[in-house]
């Protein structure tokens, strides 16, 4: 009898049993899920690729409501029409452009590049859909082009969020597997690397005005990092690595270091010396490298990535 009754329980604990690992998977592939939003992710903000982007964006969505007509652009009978309608992506231009340029500007805690990630990027596509759709309805609206209304803006909008995701997914991988490959290839090439000599016979860099000076011998400098007033030297002495500011300008550096070749711009603050370089990672947000003794990584602009891949070819 006792072993009759302990079927059904069995049966029962069994049945728990496989509920409980199931919404366990679920739950991890949820947790999952959105912990991929973190990922680093490369932007086209404050970039001439963003004012690219936005030139395209506009084409594209003139050639639509030129050639398509859709949300009853057909009915809109005027003798200057196809100029009404391309006025759409003029509009559409417009609000790429207050996206890529102007918001960033604002919200820039929000819209620094070296924390973008997978998550501001589908946040970012979702808001320039929102600021192009209003604007759009908003021309629309003014001439009297078209019967679509606000919520219709905020269907297309909503909508066009899974693309936005899941293209957004796709060019992460493309771009992490791109930029790491990349990497390697770079790295590999810096034991063997064949920099030219100083143009100068006694080669020493000296930064600053008078009444604050900082000289060095070339392979004694590491990096910089200006900002805009001042630069940040971080130089090799006999106890270490030493920071060292002086008020003086981006330009004025590289104007001192003009003649030594081993130093390269990656950056727009950053001028780094290639014999420091230690190692080049990379993920999707494009390159980061690492100089000697210091822990933290140097970002690579974009439009530097070319001058770093040709390092030691």
């Amino acid at each position: 009898m006792k072993t009759i009754l302990n079927l059904p329980m069995n049966i029962l604990r069994s049945f728990f049993s496989t509920i409980n690992l199931f919404l366990t998977a679920i739950s991890k592939q949820i947790v999952s899920f959105f912990h991929a939003f973190k990922r680093p992710m490369a932007t086209s903000i404050n970039s001439m690729r963003g004012l690219v982007i936005s030139l395209l964006v506009g084409l594209f969505v003139a050639i639509v409501a030129v050639g398509v007509q859709p949300f009853g652009l057909s009915d809109f009978n005027h003798e200057s029409k196809t100029l009404y309608l391309i006025g759409f992506g003029v509009v559409a231009f417009i609000g790429m452009l207050v996206a890529k340029f102007a918001l960033p500007q604002v919200l820039k805690g929000f819209y620094d590049d070296q924390n973008w990630t997978i998550g501001r990027q589908v946040v970012h596509l979702t808001v320039v859909m929102l600021i192009i759709g209003l604007l759009i309805l908003t021309y629309n609206n003014y001439f009297s082009i078209a019967s679509f209304t606000l919520i219709e803006v905020l269907k297309v909008v909503a909508v066009g969020v899974i693309p936005a995701i899941v293209i957004t997914f796709i060019q992460q991988k493309l771009f992490h597997t791109r930029f790491t490959s990349a990497a390697d290839d770079i790295n590999s090439n810096l034991s063997s690397l064949n920099l030219p000599a100083s143009k100068q016979i006694l080669p020493v860099l000296v930064f600053g005005e008078s009444g604050q000076k900082l000289s060095l011998l070339p392979n004694q400098l590491i990096y910089a990092e200006t900002s805009k007033d001042s630069t940040d030297f971080y130089w090799q002495n006999l106890m270490g690595v030493e920071k060292t500011t002086v008020q003086t300008s981006l330009d004025n550096v590289e104007k001192e270091l003009s003649s030594h070749p081993q130093f390269v711009r990656l950056h727009r603050n950053f001028v780094v010396n290639m014999r420091g370089i230690h190692k080049v990672e990379g993920n999707a947000r494009g390159y980061h490298l690492y100089v000697a003794r210091k822990k933290h990584a140097i970002p690579v602009s974009w439009k530097f990535h070319k001058k770093l891949e040709e390092i030691g070819k």
